[in-house]
């Protein structure tokens, strides 16, 4: 019996001996397979390759929107300078012999120092900047700014051609066909002279200048278009609201209200012509100062 003990101890001591050898076994083969995860890193490397394309490709979009936007603000800088007028190459005008340009200039940079941003050609308001100019200089018709280059403007200047000329006390003024006065002409004098024969005192002559050269201007020029050339203009002794238009190849004169439309006076006047030239008579004076109801003496 202790044969078969000992034989039993030794079974199991070779049992417990193979099953250690296979705990070993199992182990290693556990470890083994954990050092499997080494198998993991050319994945993580494969994603980490993707991650920086896609970072790659997130900042290649980026900077392309800033090139974009870099471009833009170039282009609308460049456009903007192509209309900045910071100084003028040349100034053009519809007259030969004008002098003193500078001085049309001149006013024109002090409105453009009082509105800097209309140096800029699509912020500029022409029509003020004509009636700015037109107030120190009521020779100017019109007035324009177009560009030359890059920070270069030309200044177009358009001057009023007078239609007559008034002589008060040794001073000139002239009014051209809208009825506005001024005393700087580049034209040739005009042929209608007016007489003032009205006795009035300076003063009141100069007060009521403009507004006689106005009427008188307008009415020559509406005459003119229906061939009917004013020749002189009287304003008679005693006279206040009314004056004489002498027509060219007439000896008497048409009496006209100032305080009328001018364009209604000188349609009566162009009728009264008519009238007179079919029926053949010659008066002494026509008198149209009442609309529709000129007559004769």
């Amino acid at each position: 019996m202790k044969i078969v003990g000992r034989r039993d101890k030794k079974r199991q001591s070779e049992r417990r001996g193979r099953y250690s050898d296979e705990l070993r076994t199992e182990l290693n083969t556990s470890f083994t397979r954990g050092s499997t995860l080494s198998a993991m890193r050319p994945v993580e490397r494969e994603k980490s390759d993707r991650q920086k394309e896609h970072d790659l490709r997130a900042w290649r979009q980026k900077l392309s929107g800033i090139l974009v936007i870099v471009a833009s603000v170039c282009g609308l800088g460049l456009l903007a300078l192509m209309q900045f007028s910071g100084s003028f190459s040349d100034v053009i005008t519809n007259v030969s012999n004008l002098e003193n340009s500078d001085n049309y200039t001149k006013i024109i940079n002090e409105y453009l120092a009082k509105n800097p941003f209309e140096r800029f050609e699509f912020a500029r308001r022409n029509d003020n900047l004509t009636n700015y100019i037109a107030e120190q200089a009521p020779e100017i018709k019109m007035v324009d700014i177009k560009q030359s280059g890059m920070l270069l403007g030309k200044v177009q200047l358009d001057f009023r051609e007078p239609v007559a000329m008034w002589v008060v006390s040794g001073a000139v003024s002239y009014v051209d066909a809208d009825g506005v006065v001024f005393t700087h002409n580049y034209f040739a004098e005009p042929t209608v002279t007016i007489t003032d024969n009205s006795g009035a005192s300076i003063d009141s002559n100069a007060v009521a200048s403009s507004r006689f050269l106005r009427f008188i201007g307008q009415v020559t020029a509406e005459l003119k278009k229906s061939n009917n050339d004013v020749e002189k203009v009287v304003i008679p002794a005693g006279a206040i609201r009314y004056v004489e238009f002498y027509l060219t190849e007439r000896k008497y004169p048409f009496k006209a209200q100032i305080d009328r439309d001018a364009l209604g006076q000188a349609v009566d006047i162009a009728n009264m012509v008519k009238y007179l030239d079919t029926n053949k008579i010659i008066p002494q004076y026509v008198d149209s100062r009442i609309a529709g109801k000129s007559y004769w003496k």
